[in-house]
């Protein structure tokens, strides 16, 4: 007997009851509503396996990912059989299937199924052709949206098609550092897009905001309870996605990254967000203020198995460095510090210069703008010219929009 639960789209629910009702080996024992109860019920061990429709509310491939790690087998019930194999669903049978065919389905693939190992990550399509640097870093400020905002700024300037994008679900700020007005959370209707997969397959359908020509932003939450938005495996296909359609991807995130509750769901809490950028990531920028309290929580936060896994594609940032912090020579003290601790220099050096800085949050406007011959802004185009081969550029950049969304 094989316990059956119907996760199945509306239009096919009542009648693949009525046919799988007339199987003697076959037992419904539920019809969750969403996602959520799906889980659920999978996780309580209440049925062997689960027939899934594409349509089905909430479905994606990290629920799929997790209906198995539950040891549910899972069977695909529709007639895109692309789109299903999209959510990881390698066994599925055709609308038009008659009652024999889908009881044998469901036995192949009950006895076919076996439990993995619970994945640290949730799947996602492959990324593009572009570069993702998540901006990640420590507590007690140490510039993560400033760094990222103006890492978008100099890469267009570079020749590069910019992108920022604003997975910060604590305190979201991109909007506010670029000066931008408008109240709309692009990353939560890209997220949304994507999960109705009806995702945009251009620039111009991308909800977006165009600072410059090839210079843009994807604005982050506008409430810090919006959280809820931004799923991981969402999240990463998002990202892949504009990766093939820029040619960097700067994303700001919180500095939390465990769940607030260690009983949580890891797959669903505040900081997913942050671990499937950071995951999704071709170069992780860690950043730490150059101060006693920044240097030893960057120390601890190195400390760590997050850090660790990340291995060769975290790079370090010291911020606003000056001797008043840490003595005389400045630079030559933190990598002391950072060779003592945890026997790595910091890839990065980023000068203190807080009229630049404050000028520019003022006006909204990045550090290139508020003073062309800014040390922080040359040594912040210096990270891009090291990430990125530098392009001819075919034009001089345009003039800056305030208010342009898509």
């Amino acid at each position: 007997m094989t316990q059956v639960l119907l996760a199945v789209d509306f239009e096919f629910d009542l009648i693949l009851f009525e046919l799988l009702s007339e199987v003697d080996e076959v037992t419904i024992v539920a019809r969750p509503a969403d996602d959520v109860e799906l889980l659920a019920l999978c996780r309580t061990g209440s049925a062997d396996a689960v027939i899934v429709g594409q349509y089905f509310p909430g479905l994606d491939a990290q629920v799929i990912a997790a209906i198995r790690a539950a040891g549910t087998a899972v069977l695909g019930f529709g007639n895109d059989a692309e789109a299903l194999e999209a959510l990881g669903i390698g066994s599925h049978v055709p609308s038009t299937a008659d009652a024999e065919t889908v009881a044998q389905a469901l036995d192949d693939t009950r006895d076919s199924t076996v439990v993995p190992p619970r994945p640290s990550t949730p799947p996602g399509p492959p990324g593009g052709q572009g570069h993702i640097v998540t901006v990640w870093g420590t507590g007690s400020s140490p510039g993560r949206t400033l760094t990222a905002v103006n890492l978008g700024d100099h890469g267009a300037r570079q020749g590069h098609r910019s992108v920022v994008v604003d997975a910060d679900t604590v305190a979201a700020m991109v909007a506010t550092t670029l000066g931008l007005t408008e109240e709309s959370a692009h990353l939560a209707s890209l997220c949304r897009l994507e999960a109705e997969k009806t995702p945009p397959l251009d620039v111009s359908a991308v909800p977006h905001a165009a600072i410059r020509e090839d210079f843009h932003a994807v604005t982050g939450l506008t409430r810090p309870d919006r959280w809820p938005e931004i799923r991981a495996s969402v999240l990463t296909a998002v990202l892949a996605r504009l990766a093939t359609m820029f040619d960097l991807v700067v994303v700001d995130v919180a500095d939390r990254v465990d769940p607030d509750d260690d009983f949580a769901d890891p797959f669903y809490d505040r900081h997913c967000a942050t671990r499937a950028s950071l995951d999704a990531a071709d170069t992780v920028l860690v950043l730490a203020a150059g101060d006693p309290i920044g240097l030893q929580r960057l120390v601890k936060l190195l400390g760590t198995d997050r850090a660790e896994s990340m291995g060769s594609k975290m790079r370090i940032g010291i911020t606003k460095v000056r001797a008043g912090a840490v003595g005389h020579p400045a630079e030559v003290r933190i990598r002391e510090v950072l060779n003592r601790f945890v026997r790595r220099d910091p890839d990065f050096i980023f000068s203190d210069e807080p009229a630049t800085v404050d000028a520019a949050m003022l006006a909204g406007h990045t550090l290139h703008e508020a003073n062309p011959k800014s040390v922080l802004s040359q040594e912040i185009a210096d990270v891009v010219a090291e990430l990125l081969p530098a392009r001819k550029r075919s034009r001089k950049p345009g003039a800056r929009r305030r208010a342009t969304s898509l």
